[in-house]
């Protein structure tokens, strides 16, 4: 071997970049030890293989456009990613050349650089580099007033800033909720200082860059300008912002709670503090007789407030759980723990239940709403002026299942409709309920992705429906995490 062979060879192994020819079948014949760590594979495993073949599935159409613009001299377009031996994705540039060699074939020289991943893979063509994806530094560069660069540090080059070019990004200044947008070149110019501004670089890029501006124009006409990358800090700022919002609304929130569960629990509780010292003065047993079953009423009263808190109380701090359910079980379940209420023996049960599937979902939370829904239906009877009839009906299917509750009750007015799902209100004053049970009952949907509607006419009764997404069985689950 010569020795200008010898320094050749010495200069492809040690080159930083991923080099490797490839011939006219798209086979790559060598590669050097950089091409090899950026894939992960050994020497041997790559040679006679296509560079295509080493791209993710659904990059490879691109991966070959893109080679078809690099071979008719278009190298903007040389960026994709590459899958490495262990599964791993690399952003890279890649470039293509036709080599003249003395072979009966031509040659190719493949060179593969890497780059810091953007935050989406495709990249849209553009007339000027993307935004990286992170910054370190301060970019200084000077200008003259017709935006062209004099002087740039190595920070503002990688911003795409260089010198002898035309400056190249739109800024967008906010005041308030309004944006003004406007090329970088004519921001300079408006004033001849700048002090700690908050700029966002190309605001309709998919990767905005948030800047602290200081810039001076000197008396040559010219402009220095200081640029802080910020966007730690404006994310860091976004982020306590919706907090801030988020424990706000909680505490609003909170206080009404505690606002008309207390004002709910005082009620009862005087009421029976009442009927106690009534009581100690009464001597008649029939008047002794009906105090004690007031009191009763009051407790009970009392006790299922509590019930609709620790139902609250479930539904905002617990997860989700999977199970089977057995639509026809729970509904008799729910009629069965309800059977003790005021006309509940007056009124006939009808129960529907059509599931052609195993349907997954959260028991518990669907056993709040059925308890809740038919427990309004018995409170809002109208058994004095005809034969009560409470209806269940349930399809579910293995995706979706949707409930029905309908009466021939009191009914609501329109305009109760829009508010009956509000925490502690009444649509009614003929019952003493506390106004939380709809509440809860949307609350428990919405925790499970379901919906639900209300179609009522007064006088005649009211139907509630009830749709509700399947959550996955645990065992579906876990087959999908093995996978």
């Amino acid at each position: 071997m010569t020795k200008s062979a010898t320094l050749g060879q010495q200069l492809w192994q040690s080159s930083a970049l991923g080099l490797g020819l490839m011939n006219a079948q798209r086979q790559l014949i060598e590669v050097n030890d950089t091409f090899c760590d950026i894939y992960g594979y050994d020497r041997d495993e790559l040679l006679e293989q296509s560079p295509e073949k080493l791209i993710p599935n659904h990059f490879r159409e691109r991966a070959l456009l893109s080679y078809q613009n690099y071979v008719n001299g278009n190298p903007e377009q040389g960026l994709q990613y590459i899958q490495r031996k262990d599964g791993s994705q690399q952003y890279v540039r890649v470039t293509v050349e036709n080599m003249d060699a003395d072979t009966e074939s031509p040659l190719q020289l493949v060179t593969i650089t890497t780059l810091p991943s953007p935050a989406s893979p495709v990249q849209k063509p553009v007339s000027r580099p993307s935004l990286p994806t992170s910054f370190s530094g301060v970019f200084l560069f000077e200008c003259d007033r017709n935006g062209k660069c004099l002087k740039s540090n190595e920070v503002a080059q990688r911003l795409g800033i260089r010198p002898h070019q035309t400056l190249p990004h739109q800024v967008a200044i906010y005041s308030g909720q309004i944006q003004r947008t406007m090329p970088l070149t004519e921001l300079l110019n408006e004033r001849k200082l700048w002090e700690n501004a908050e700029w966002q670089l190309d605001p309709e890029d998919d990767r905005p860059l948030w800047v602290l501006a200081n810039t001076q124009t000197t008396d040559q006409q010219t402009t220095v300008v200081c640029l802080v990358p910020i966007d730690a800090q404006k994310r860091l700022e976004d982020t306590l912002t919706r907090n801030l919002h988020t424990l706000r609304a909680s505490n609003q929130h909170l206080e009404r709670f505690l606002y008309g569960a207390t004002h709910d629990l005082k009620a009862p509780l005087a009421s029976l503090l009442g009927l106690i010292d009534i009581f100690r003065s009464e001597e008649d047993p029939e008047q002794q007789a009906l105090y004690l079953q007031l009191m009763e009423k009051s407790i009970s009263r009392l006790n299922e407030f509590i019930h609709e808190i620790v139902d609250y109380s479930k539904n905002s701090n617990q997860s989700l759980r999977q199970n089977a359910i057995d639509f026809k079980t729970l509904t008799n379940e729910v009629f069965e723990s309800l059977g003790y209420v005021t006309f509940a023996s007056q009124i006939e049960k009808k129960i529907e239940v059509h599931q052609t599937a195993p349907f997954h979902s959260d028991a518990h939370r669907i056993k709040v709403v059925l308890s809740n829904l038919v427990s309004n239906a018995y409170k809002y009877s109208s058994v004095h002026r005809r034969p009560g009839v409470i209806r269940v009906s349930v399809f579910a299917s293995e995706q979706e299942a949707t409930i029905q509750i309908c009466d021939n009750g009191l009914g609501i007015a329109k305009e109760h409709i829009g508010k009956i799902f509000d925490m502690f209100y009444r649509a009614s004053e003929q019952q003493t309920g506390s106004g939380l049970g709809l509440y809860i009952v949307k609350e428990t949907i919405e925790k499970m992705n379901g919906t639900i509607s209300v179609d009522s006419t007064l006088g005649e009764g009211t139907c509630f429906t009830v749709s509700l997404p399947a959550s996955p069985s645990s065992s579906k689950q876990q087959m999908h995490l093995n996978l």
